[in-house]
């Protein structure tokens, strides 16, 4: 009965992680996946764990708005925003009136517009959303920010090409995730413990090149690791595995050389 048990568990695992890259919504496991996470964001946003638990990603924040190079009249949108603690690291100099937050989940869009209200931002501009399908009209922002959100977002490529879309000519997007090199090996390890990280939070072992795909027009002109940055017990333990990356349309950056999502020193992922 054990046997029969864990064999059933292998298989089923085994074809989970075989469809885990396809980035689909149609299948029972990827739909049932986001009802099951947005059901544990909305508790963690509930009860303050969400904050208590990222506290440490605050320098890997602070250091997304140096990426962005932002301006006192950019237009903003953060996609995936959580709680707001992004409203906290911004800019002093930056037009409150120009940033957006969206969010799936209600719970969160809720905390985010308490802390939007604290902080002299607009509570109306922290919406519900999805970043598959983003309630905006083309070329509306100059910087675009997924802060620890794209892991959890069922159809990434789908919500990079979201991006772009309303990307501003010349814009930025930023991206902070847990994210898996080009040409870096997953153990079996990770595999399986994706299987059930990815029914809580997140998917853990995405690439960013596999998400952007290869005929999308942006192109990534900064990849580094949080290793060193982030605080915390959970953060220290952590940085080694999150990266913060720089993309930007080819045609409005002719100049500046593509680079791979990889970082050298991390060849083997644990």
């Amino acid at each position: 009965m054990i046997y029969r048990t864990f064999l059933i568990l292998f298989l089923f695992t085994s074809q989970v992680m075989a469809m885990g890259n396809d980035f689909e919504e149609t299948s029972y496991c990827s739909r049932a996946a986001r009802k099951v996470q947005n059901w544990s964001y909305q508790l963690l946003s509930a009860t303050g764990a969400w904050d208590y638990i990222i506290d440490g990603f605050k320098p890997a924040r602070v250091k997304a708005m140096d990426l962005l190079d932002l301006q006192p009249n950019d237009k903003i949108l953060f996609i995936g925003e959580g709680s707001g603690l992004d409203f906290e690291v911004l800019p002093e100099e930056i037009t409150k009136e120009h940033v957006w937050a969206l969010d799936y989940s209600s719970e969160m869009v809720k905390a985010a517009k308490r802390k939007a209200q604290l902080l002299g931002f607009s509570e109306d501009q922290c919406i519900a959303g999805d970043a598959q399908a983003l309630p905006f009209n083309e070329e509306k922002f100059d910087k675009i920010f997924f802060p620890l959100s794209l892991g959890s977002i069922p159809n990434p490529t789908l919500a990079l090409g979201e991006a772009e879309r309303v990307l501003l000519p010349n814009g930025k997007i930023v991206i902070l995730e847990k994210l898996v090199d080009d040409k870096a090996s997953i153990s079996y390890a990770r595999r399986c413990v994706n299987f059930f990280t990815r029914f809580i939070f997140a998917d853990i072992n995405r690439n960013l090149t596999q998400m952007k795909g290869s005929e999308s027009p942006l192109k990534i002109i900064n990849y580094e690791s949080t290793q060193g940055i982030l605080t915390g017990l959970f953060g220290k333990i952590v940085s080694p595995y999150y990266r913060l990356a720089v993309l930007v349309r080819d045609n409005d950056y002719p100049d500046i050389t593509a680079l791979e999502a990889r970082i050298d020193q991390h060849p083997k992922v644990e």
